[in-house]
């Protein structure tokens, strides 16, 4: 049996497919025998050998290719990542211990190839740090929730970015405390890696403390029942206080005898409970709260270490008849609560201001009715717990139209439109005036002040039409405004929003470029609304009076959002813009207004969505197609409209049952949507736009049809639901009787689970027992949870019939499980240490040594060099073809390499000779010439001793001579 070997290694060269290499022998071999035959017969002996020499290292080239080979090289780096827990239970103390021992670990290291990384763990883990060159300054702030600890996660991730080049360890700074995933899990892993995890334990224990372990309430209950509550209290010492239960936000009176509603309590140590019966009296969720408050001595607390903890809910889901939210103004839905009125359909009229911001709170209701509401109305967590609200409590919905709803008011890509049987957007085939919207963007100097104006562009993009044109001004610096995104159709969103990302957000000084752009952008555009938003400090200097008049006679309005201005002459600036074009101006100076920001933007982009309402004074007959709807029974014929909003059809299950105007415009329409359903109206149920229906007789009639074909269904009274919180888990059991009292068996429990934060998941319930049914929900984020079951179950006294209904019950985790830790979990890390090899640290760095090379494995890089081994042996394949082809007299071009070695040598030495010789010639030359002077230099020597016997007189010339005569003589 043959091994297959993943990887050999021969010498710095390590082959990761060997498997190759076999062919070698066999194929030099086959070389050889061809060289033997006539492959090479008519080469001479040496030119034979030096082919078969190539051909036989091109043959290992080729097949040393195929085998993969690559450069091995072992590194000696060591890199540490380190997985710190930044979870709430940590205290914060301890974290920035760590900060401190890490800072000293790198600068007491001597070896600056050493590599170091951070991970963070909380509910999810992120890599802060990638393991690289010793970083003192690492930034450690946790980007995702606090509130829960995976360190089987984070230690993951440390083990997916630890470089392959070096030697790893990882560093595990934690309390241990975890409440989801197994930490042993990841140390299993990191062992089979080779990878050791060394501990450093934040080491703490809580030797005072209180918390509320739970606050117990029944899931559901009956309009008018007496129920227990219970309060569960967990005290590591004796400890006082006082503890409070409020029902909905109201105090309840525990201690009639005593001053205050709440009661004085003495805790021993462990457990305690208390327990209050209460009587529910009105139906929907009914909440507890159970909060515990310490002792307080010398303006010190007593017996308490964290606050956190101190607070208890439960939410109990009182079974009545069915109630109908309506949002809306009273006055203005007053037929319409009438007819609810008279079709005994109990209705509670709040506005947009006071709508519930919990989903408990509106699962209380069977159907919410959106009476003319704009979307910037409510904020985008009420938005997507309305759609909760219908696809996983089961809740109806209906949205009436005019001329602040539907697409006119916001709503397109909204949360709320997804639960729609209508798209908001209208057809693309439908041709129909467009608005144009320009926004001019100053900076917004507040916290976060370029992500809140990003958000805030995309706010308003999101509530235009793709129809609708959009323009984004800023100013760029020196002294240039541009268009970040020109003036164009919305489309798919795509290329505004990615401009927007763009944004800079620079500090114009002054208004008028800026508006000028816009007013020449907007006057070359058709559009029906033609409008400006701007947001700034209100410190550029303002636009002339001429040019804003030209804004007043061109139509087109600027609605002004004054941030956070630095005297009240900024503020009249914007104002003054804002009123002389006739739009709107906001001031925001608080945090709670920057919040808001969005929701103007929204508001304001609706200006241009004034096209989307079609109103026809005469009124328009609708097109009714009444069998499609079994709420729409015995109606035959409707009165005409005078008004609507244009939507279109959405495809699918959606059923468009009345239709109007020339283009078919859905007028009404309903669908399923999850558990529940929602019908739109595009009409307004008013005398505005439905002045006949008001006064129409089967007025009453049309509207109790659509509620009582959106109702949730009631509650089974012979249907209970419990619940138990076991960790990040929520066991949920039904108890199900038929109408005789016995158990309800072979039943199907479907339904949904809707969490904070938007998130859901299904449920689904299996029988254990005699009408008992189980299922288990994950529940592991703080808040609220509502759990909707519908089920169907055969009906034992009537052959093939079946029983039919639902259910609804909540929970509510008040707090994470990390205030639940008092103490850290060292056993637990000495185990991880243990299993991978790793150290306890002592937080002592010269002790320590985090990048310690004792007991690592130093690995070896590798650099692929197939493709140069390859390249190689295509050159020697080039060169054994030309060996073979091209007939080489080797001896002869050898004799020739000496004879030119030879004749050269010859020659020089040739050539130095006649040198010498030429040398030698001169010099006897010039030898003979001294000794023999031609005639031209003897006539020379002549001239020259003539030239000197004219001046010059020899001594016996001198003594020969007279004596001079003197004056006085002559």
């Amino acid at each position: 049996m043959m091994v297959m070997l993943s990887s050999i290694t021969l010498g710095p060269v390590q082959f990761d497919a060997p498997v190759w290499l076999w062919l070698l022998p066999l194929l030099v071999g086959l070389a050889v025998l061809t060289a033997m035959g006539k492959s090479l017969s008519g080469l001479g002996s040496v030119t034979r050998w030096v082919a078969l020499a190539v051909r036989l290292l091109v043959i290992a080239l080729l097949v040393g290719a195929l085998a993969e080979p690559s450069w091995r090289r072992e590194s000696k780096d060591v890199s540490v990542t380190v997985v710190l827990d930044a979870s709430q239970s940590v205290p914060a103390q301890l974290q920035a211990d760590l900060d401190r021992y890490v800072k000293e670990a790198v600068e007491g290291t001597k070896r600056s190839e050493d590599l170091l990384g951070l991970v963070t763990a909380g509910r999810d883990a992120y890599v802060q740090a990638l393991p690289r060159a010793l970083n003192r300054d690492m930034e450690r702030q946790h980007l995702g929730a606090t509130d829960g600890t995976n360190l089987e996660s984070a230690l993951g991730l440390a083990l997916a970015v630890m470089p392959k080049d070096a030697a790893n360890r990882l560093v595990l700074a934690t309390d241990g405390n975890q409440t989801t995933g197994s930490v042993l899990e990841a140390a299993a892993t990191a062992k089979a890696l080779g990878v050791p995890i060394d501990v450093l334990p934040f080491r703490y224990r809580y030797d005072q403390e209180v918390l509320v372990e739970r606050l117990v309430a029944p899931a559901s209950a009956r309009e008018g029942e007496t129920i227990n509550i219970r309060v569960v209290l967990n005290a590591v010492k004796p400890a006082k206080g006082r503890v409070s239960i409020l029902m909905n936000g109201e105090s309840l009176d525990l201690d009639p005898d005593g001053p205050g509603l709440g009661a004085p309590v003495d805790l021993r140590e462990g457990p305690n409970v208390l327990q209050l019966p209460v009587k529910v009296t009105r139906s929907g969720p009914q909440k507890f709260d159970a909060v515990f408050e310490p002792e307080v001595v010398g303006g010190r607390v007593v017996g308490d270490s964290v606050l956190e903890n101190n607070k208890g809910v439960a939410v109990t889901i009182v079974q009545g008849e069915g109630r109908v939210l309506v949002v809306g103004d009273e006055e203005q839905a007053r037929y319409f609560l009438a007819a609810m009125a008279g079709a005994k359909i109990n209705c509670e009229v709040i506005p947009a201001a006071r709508f519930p911001s919990e989903l408990t709170e509106l699962s209380g209701y069977d159907a919410i009715v959106l009476f003319n509401v704009p979307g910037y109305d409510f904020t985008q967590q009420q938005q997507e717990h309305l759609r909760q609200y219908v696809h996983d409590a089961g809740g109806g919905l209906v949205m009436m139209g005019g001329p602040a709803s539907l697409g006119a008011g916001g709503w397109i890509g909204s949360p709320v439109e997804d639960a729609l049987p209508v798209k908001l957007d209208p057809p693309q085939k439908r041709q129909m005036p467009r608005g144009a919207l320009a926004l001019i963007m100053h900076s917004v100097e507040a916290p976060d002040g370029v992500f809140l104006g990003k958000k805030t562009c995309e706010a308003a993009v999101n509530a235009l039409s793709r129809l609708d044109l959009v323009g984004i001004i800023e100013y760029r610096g020196f002294g240039k405004e541009e268009w970040v995104h020109e003036l164009r159709p919305v489309g798919d969103g795509t290329a505004v929003k990615r401009a927007i990302q763009s944004l800079m957000f620079g500090d114009m000084p002054d208004f008028t470029p800026s508006v000028e752009m816009a007013l020449a952008g907007l006057k070359k555009v058709e559009a029906g609304q033609r409008h400006v938003i701007m947001i700034s400090d209100g410190d550029p200097s303002e636009p002339p009076a001429s040019l804003l008049q030209e804004y007043v006679d061109a139509g087109i309005t600027i609605s002004t959002v004054g941030v956070y201005p630095h005297s009240g002459l900024d503020t009249s600036r914007m104002k003054y813009i804002s009123e002389y074009t006739k739009g709107r101006h906001y001031h925001i100076d608080t945090a709670a207004g920057l919040a808001n920001v969005p929701q103007i933007f929204i508001k304001e982009a609706q200006t241009v969505k004034r096209s989307l309402i079609q109103e026809a004074p005469a009124g328009v007959e609708p097109l009714m197609q009444a069998g499609l709807s079994d709420a729409l029974r015995g109606i035959r014929e409707v009165p005409p409209v005078k008004g609507w909003v244009v939507t279109a059809e959405r495809e699918g299950l959606a059923l468009t049952p009345m239709k109007v105007g020339k283009e078919n415009d859905p007028l009404l329409a309903q669908w399923q949507y999850g558990l529940g359903r929602s019908v739109v109206f595009t009409s307004d149920a008013t005398s505005r736009w439905c002045e006949s229906w008001v006064s129409w007789g089967s007025y009453r009639t049309f509207w109790e049809q659509q509620m009582r074909w959106v109702l949730r269904p009631g509650d089974s009274a012979n249907v209970r639901v419990s619940t138990e919180n076991r960790g990040d888990q929520t066991v949920v059991t039904v108890m199900a009787l038929d109408s005789k009292g016995d158990p309800l068996n072979f039943a199907v429990f479907r339904g949904r689970l809707a969490a904070p934060g938007g998130g859901g998941e299904d449920i689904e319930l299996r029988q254990v027992g005699p009408g008992r049914y189980v299922g288990t929900v994950a529940t592991d984020k703080p808040g609220s949870y509502v759990a909707s079951l519908k089920y169907v179950a055969p009906d034992a006294a009537m052959a093939g019939g079946t029983i039919e209904g639902s259910v609804q019950a909540a929970i509510a985790r008040p707090f994470a499980d990390e205030f639940k830790t008092l103490e850290d979990n060292m056993p637990l890390l000495s185990r991880v240490a243990e299993m991978t090899g790793g150290r306890v640290l002592s937080w002592d760095t010269k002790v320590d040594d985090l990048w310690r090379r004792e007991g690592l494995t130093m690995p070896a890089s590798t650099r692929p060099i197939w493709l140069a081994v390859a390249l190689i042996a295509l050159g020697l394949f080039l060169l054994d073809v030309g060996v073979r082809r091209v007939r080489i007299d080797l001896p002869a071009i050898a004799r020739w390499f000496v004879g030119l070695f030879q004749g050269s040598t010859a020659k020089a030495g040739a050539q130095m000779g006649s040198l010498k010789e030429a040398r030698e010639s001169a010099r006897q030359k010039l030898q003979a010439r001294a000794e023999r002077p031609d005639a031209g230099q003897t006539a020379a020597r002549a001239s020259q001793d003539v030239t000197r016997a004219k001046f010059e007189a020899t001594p016996e010339q001198m003594r020969r001579a007279p004596s001079p005569v003197t004056e006085g003589q002559a």
